[in-house]
């Protein structure tokens, strides 16, 4: 009995000390290559293809309707809609029997072709219809970048206070900006995605999404902190290791702890995604890319950044 509970414990111990042999800063240029590539991509896809706001952002009309019997499906309810010229209308479906027509602002003569035109598709009830006017779209647009800029710049001033007692290898500034620089790329590339699928699906901008990017923020400070507070520890044990030594190691010390929560973050909004419905769809989308796009910096970005940055101050020193 004792040699079989050895086993399992042997593969853990094999599987720690490989973690802690990973040489993370010595291949940063292959990451760098990757990011800037990925970075490009996304850039290129808004450029050209642009972000569709919501009506949320735009104005529009919501009309959600519950059939009687089962509710067709999502694609037959949207040839009806679009079949009235209303191209960019989007379905969502709203628990069993229920569906959400999101459109451009219908007139009441509209709305009644709208409702003429689903009548086609089965008997209904019209449960709810609301409008939001071009002004309250713009309003809602100004208030969510001021909500935006302000989370940034409150966790940059967190980042700059926590860290200010840093060693004199690199300064508290410097981690602020690192930090920044993580955070532009951990929604950029979501948005470079979002700019794909709105091109190619239609898909939408929402409040939901942004919602979902500002979570992706949180996360995503809240990784690399883990690991430049290791390195601020393990800095603060030795003052005369070298600075890339220290990050490296930084880095294999909490890399099992950002995989675990990677995971244990996943799982939950994976099963939303499949389950959740369609109008948690791309709620849960923008969840996941995040998660996956902030752990990959935090493990191969955060203190490779700080590394290079102290690279090039060496090296300007030494001219």
């Amino acid at each position: 009995m004792q040699s079989k509970n050895s086993i399992p414990k042997l593969f853990i111990l094999m599987f720690t000390f490989s973690i802690s042999m990973i040489s993370f800063i010595k291949h940063k240029n292959i990451f760098f290559v990757l990011t800037l590539a990925a970075i490009a991509a996304a850039v290129a896809a808004i450029s050209v293809w642009g972000l569709r706001p919501g009506i949320e952002f735009t104005g529009g009309s919501l009309t959600i309707v519950e059939y009687h019997d089962a509710r067709p499906e999502t694609g037959a309810i949207r040839e009806k809609v679009q079949s009235l010229g209303l191209a960019d209308a989007s379905v969502y479906a709203v628990e069993e029997k229920g569906a959400a027509i999101r459109t451009e602002n219908l007139s009441a003569q509209r709305r009644e072709a709208l409702l003429a035109a689903l009548k086609e598709t089965g008997e209904f009830e019209e449960k709810s219809f609301e409008s939001i006017g071009p002004m309250v779209g713009r309003e809602l647009t100004g208030k969510m970048s001021l909500l935006v800029l302000v989370s940034l710049l409150a966790m940059l001033l967190y980042i700059a206070v926590a860290f200010r007692n840093i060693p004199g290898q690199i300064g508290a500034w410097q981690f602020g900006a690192a930090s920044f620089l993580i955070l532009c790329h951990d929604i950029l590339i979501p948005l470079g995605i979002f700019a794909a699928l709105g091109a190619f699906w239609g898909v939408q901008i929402t409040i939901p999404v942004i919602t979902a990017l500002l979570i992706v923020v949180g996360y995503a400070i809240n990784n690399v902190i883990v690991v430049y507070d290791r390195a601020r520890e393990n800095l603060l044990r030795d003052r005369r290791a070298d600075f890339a030594e220290n990050a490296n190691r930084a880095i294999n010390q909490t890399l099992s702890r950002q995989i675990n929560t990677s995971l244990a973050t996943l799982l939950p909004v994976f099963a939303i995604y499949f389950l959740g419905g369609e109008s948690l769809k791309y709620f849960s989308l923008a969840l996941i890319l995040g998660v996956a796009v902030g752990t990959y910096s935090s493990v191969f970005l955060s203190a490779q950044i700080l590394v290079l940055w102290r690279q090039i101050k060496a090296r300007r020193q030494n001219v």
